[in-house]
């Protein structure tokens, strides 16, 4: 391979509760984007699914000049700009999740937001990520959401609420031109539990069941329709994100296999 190609070639590793899956982007080549999903064995833990991932699968055992790694966790509070001190992620933390005893704890800082994110992951997966790639850069999938949604209620009139659906979970992001006024994560195992969330954070928040927005995206076309014809019944502003559409880049564009956060992190440019 080109030196210069080498030099522009990233890796983006995206680590959840229940799985692994890594995506490159090499421009100026033919076919600069590849996906895939790894296939776990569930009767070990995930830091050893990474392991042997990392000793078998080609895509990891390449050069890059970017390795970005994205932890796809409910373990996450934010944090005012205005208020973050570095050396205090693991006080807070250890107030918000005080049984995460054995957690490596990072953080983003969203500037543009407003707010710094800090989260918790394995350890263990966190020192293998390291190990190979010194470099690595880690991000939570709220912290690339959060940047993506923002600048997208910009858009329009109203105040807009965002579902994202993935794994057994569903993340709900609220904000007002571009401030974020609420997010968190709910475990579902139903369309009905969705509903039932939505419909609870959309009353706390005091949103507008005419002029305020909902808008659903996820892993599964399926769901979000289905939980869309649910939510209709309530709420007049109701849509799901099309995601060849919705991106500005068609880099990811035909991939529907590929997690929604995953592809905000590569279009979003962290």
């Amino acid at each position: 391979m080109a030196e210069n190609q080498i030099n522009n070639k990233s890796l983006s590793i995206r680590v959840c509760s229940n799985g692994l899956s890594f995506c490159t982007y090499a421009p100026g080549q033919e076919k600069p984007f590849e996906y895939k999903a790894w296939d776990v064995n569930h009767t070990i833990s995930l830091a050893a699914n990474l392991k042997d991932a990392l000793m078998n699968e080609p895509m990891l055992g390449q050069e890059y000049q970017r390795v970005n790694v994205l932890i796809t966790t409910p373990h996450f509070t934010t944090v005012p700009v205005a208020a973050f001190q570095k050396e205090d992620i693991g006080a807070v933390y250890q107030f918000v999740f005080p049984k995460d005893k054995a957690q490596h704890i990072s953080y983003n800082v969203l500037r543009r937001s407003g707010i710094a994110i800090v989260f918790g992951l394995d350890r263990n997966i966190h020192q293998l990520l390291l190990d190979d790639f010194p470099r690595a850069r880690f991000y939570a999938s709220a912290s690339t959401l959060i940047e993506f949604f923002g600048e997208n209620s910009l858009f329009g009139k109203g105040r807009k609420m965002y579902v994202y659906l993935h794994e057994k979970e569903m993340t709900v992001y609220a904000f007002e031109q571009g401030r974020m006024l609420f997010v968190n994560t709910f475990p579902v195992m139903s369309v009905a539990d969705m509903q039932y969330y939505v419909l609870n954070v959309w009353k706390e928040q005091a949103f507008d069941q005419v002029d305020d927005s909902l808008l659903i995206v996820g892993d599964k076309e399926s769901l979000c329709v289905e939980l869309s014809e649910k939510i209709k019944y309530f709420l007049q502003q109701v849509s799901v994100f099309d995601r060849s559409e919705d991106f500005k880049d068609k880099l990811t564009q035909g991939n529907t296999l590929i997690p929604y956060d995953l592809q905000t992190l590569l279009i979003c440019g962290f």
